[in-house]
């Protein structure tokens, strides 16, 4: 089975078990307040219910997008089996990268079948009962097209006269005739329609009046879209019994209210319920229960609740609720909903170990033994939301270099929760930074990354982290991102310096490598544009700053850069006279102009360049670099690459970085230094070296 067939069936899955137990629980709640004030008015309780229905109709698209109510309950938390910690993490140094040990890649699990197969049952039946619906709106609207339209005096002078008593608007309903219809009918909404049966002029005076009364409540109320609301919902939720339960009800609360409107108008609930059993009777002659989706004096020859109740009723209500009691339904009915879409369950943190931090779940997961992952993956089919064992399944993933099951892990991540560190670190990690993997791999996940990005245009820790993943892949992107992240988080400093950070990197790395066709400059040219017609002073004067520092990849910064920083900060400055901190870096700057940092070796001094591996003969004395605890405790490996230059007595004089993490530079750079070769003579005389030193980190292999 193909993984994302999978993956939709589990969302199909855990989405109709989320809507059904929210709104049972909201259902169980209404019943409560409907019992406990104990009113008898068929309409109030059928608006009440009506807003169940509707909840349940709404659940799916509200609930992702209402801000979250956190509910902390105790539950059990899968921990897998703890790892031993690291005995022996050393590092190994060495002046050129050795080759990198490739561990035994475990089978990956095989996702379960049980949601494919329950998501294609439920599909089969819910398509068969839309179809089944669809059908019954054909048959009805055939029966209108096939109807005679009703032009007897008598008839339309009832229906005026109930009209204008009940201040219905016109045009009026149409009445028409059909011998297809057993009992009095009503379909349509907009231009509805009101079916009789083909019998109807035997009927007398009071039994017309008594008809086209309830069926013109019917109208009044919109019963025809509440039945046609109750009907798709039984078709999308047709295994939950509440959709089933609330259709039946509906439609029995809806001929209950009409019959209080029939009566106030008739009078007589003796006649009125031998009406009710005529057509009772009717319907039971003509098959038993109606086919036609629409709201009809009787849906069923079982009418025994209804007879009892019109005949015991004592207090009539109008049937038509007013516009301040439906206001008081819908006021009193929000926070339900709201709360029902809100609410995300939750452990009690006193009943969960403390959130680790992601150090130490990249750490545990590099510990996973192969039968831990697996049962990882099994534990993120039941509880997906634990994005702890995601994170040390991912770990253990990389650590073991299988790509498949990580870029699937990735995807969830930056689909369910891109707001998070964790889905940041393993895109940017493991797929914008990782040139190894597929183009395809990186043009997916910033599909994804922007897909998310669309869809929360508003959430800046979003935006900044999809400016992250763009890395230095797509410098135009990130500027843009982080300019919709600064636009909506504006009192947040972090928005402008990131801002400023990619303007002053690209800009340096155009002075660094003026002239090299193979580095593309289109967007250090576009910022420096910007900067030139900015009026944005914080954005102007923190890029001059951070170029008074030297190119990317080390080193002391160009004259031209320099210049161009404190053309920054002047302009800075003119834009922003009342903040001093451009002027404190214009005389920080001025000051290392007057303090150059060391000439370059005189004239008599000869370099030549050395290849790594022939200058590492000549290595003396070598001090091994003390693996930084942090980069342990992480399972952070890799190579660190110098540039360094070897005076000529053979100690190291100057190093300058090329790449490496930032965790494992400092402690290679350290050792490094202490580090002394034999002097290379040229032509008898001592020489300096420039070459090329590699510093690898390896953690041992845990069993």
């Amino acid at each position: 089975m193909m993984p994302w067939i999978s993956d939709l069936s589990s969302r199909l899955v855990a989405q109709l078990a989320d809507v059904s137990i929210r709104s049972l629980c909201l259902a169980f709640i209404v019943f409560a307040v409907i019992q406990s004030v104990r009113t008898r008015s068929a309409a109030a309780r059928h608006a009440i219910l009506s807003v169940v229905l509707g909840a349940m109709l709404v659940l799916p698209v509200l609930a992702p997008l209402v801000p979250p109510i956190a509910v902390k309950i105790a539950s059990r938390v899968f921990l897998p089996a703890s790892a031993s910690q690291p005995g022996g993490a050393r590092a190994h140094a060495r002046s050129s990268s050795s080759a990198r040990a490739v561990a035994p890649t475990p089978r990956s699990p095989v996702p379960p079948r049980w949601p494919a197969i329950l998501a294609a049952l439920y599909l089969t039946a819910a398509l068969g009962f839309l179809a089944r619906l669809l059908i019954g709106f054909r048959q009805s609207r055939r029966l209108l097209l096939r109807s005679e339209t009703v032009r007897d005096e008598r008839a339309l002078f009832v229906l005026q006269d109930l009209a204008g008593a009940h201040s219905i608007p016109w045009p009026l309903p149409r009445l028409c005739a059909s011998p297809a219809v057993a009992v009095p009918l009503t379909v349509g909404a907009k231009e509805p329609a009101i079916l009789l049966p083909s019998d109807w002029q035997t009927w007398d005076d009071w039994k017309l009046h008594a008809v086209l009364a309830h069926e013109l409540a019917h109208i009044r109320r919109g019963d025809w879209l509440v039945t046609v609301a109750a009907s798709v919902n039984r078709c999308i939720y047709w295994f939950h019994p509440l959709a089933w339960g609330l259709e039946r009800r509906l439609s029995a609360l809806a001929e209950d209210a009409c019959d209080e409107a029939a009566l106030l108008s008739t009078g007589d609930a003796h006649r009125y319920a031998s009406t009710i059993l005529e057509f009772a009777a009717a319907l039971q002659a003509s098959g038993g229960r109606l086919a036609q989706p629409g709201v009809a004096m009787a849906r069923s020859s079982k009418v025994s609740r209804r007879i009892d109740r019109i005949l015991e009723t004592r207090q009539l209500a109008p049937g038509i609720l007013r516009k301040s009691a439906w206001a008081a339904v819908l006021v009193c009915a929000l926070p339900l909903v709201y709360s029902a879409a809100a609410l995300q369950v939750s452990p009690r943190t006193d009943e969960r170990a403390p959130n680790p931090g992601l150090a130490q779940l990249i750490a545990a997961g590099s510990n996973l033994s192969a039968a831990e992952a697996r049962q990882i993956e099994e534990q993120l089919l039941r509880d997906p939301e634990d994005l702890a064992a995601r994170a040390r399944l991912l770990s253990y993933y990389v650590s073991n270099q299988i790509v498949e099951p990580r870029m699937q892990h990735v995807s969830w991540l930056i689909e369910h929760h891109p707001e998070s560190e964790i889905a940041l670190f393993y895109s940017r990690q493991h797929v914008s930074a990782n040139r190894s993997l597929s183009p395809l791999d990186y043009e997916h996940a910033k599909a994804l990354w922007l897909q998310q990005v669309t869809g929360r245009p508003n959430d800046a820790r979003v935006l900044g982290n999809a400016a992250s993943f763009m890395n230095e892949r797509d410098l135009f992107a990130k500027e843009d991102l982080l300019k919709r992240a600064r636009e909506v988080d504006p009192s947040n400093p972090e928005w402008a310096n990131r801002l400023a950070d990619v303007f002053a990197r690209a800009i340096a790395m155009s002075f660094w490598s003026h002239g090299d066709p193979s580095v593309d400059s289109s967007f250090a040219v576009a910022a420096k544009v910007e900067l030139e017609t900015s009026t944005d002073a914080v954005l102007v004067g923190t890029v001059g700053e951070f170029l008074t520092g030297g190119p990317p990849a080390g080193g002391p910064p160009q004259p031209a850069q320099l210049h161009y920083a404190e053309h920054l900060l002047n302009r800075a400055q003119s834009l922003d006279a009342s903040n001093l901190e451009w002027s404190s870096a214009l005389t920080r700057l001025r000051a290392a102009r007057e303090n150059p940092p060391a000439p370059p070796p005189a004239s008599g001094i000869q370099r030549i360049r050395v290849g790594a591996a022939v200058q590492q003969s000549n290595l003396l004395h070598q001090v091994d670099p003390v693996y930084p605890p942090l980069a342990r405790q992480a399972r952070i490996q890799g190579v660190v690459r110098f540039n360094v230059i070897i005076a000529q007595d053979g100690h190291v004089s100057d190093v300058s970085l090329v790449n490496g993490h930032p965790l494992l530079v400092p402690a290679a750079q350290e050792a490094i230094k202490q580090w002394v070769y034999r002097p290379t003579l040229l032509n008898g005389d001592p020489v300096e070296v420039a070459t090329v030193i590699d510093v690898n980190f390896m953690l041992p292999r845990e069993n």
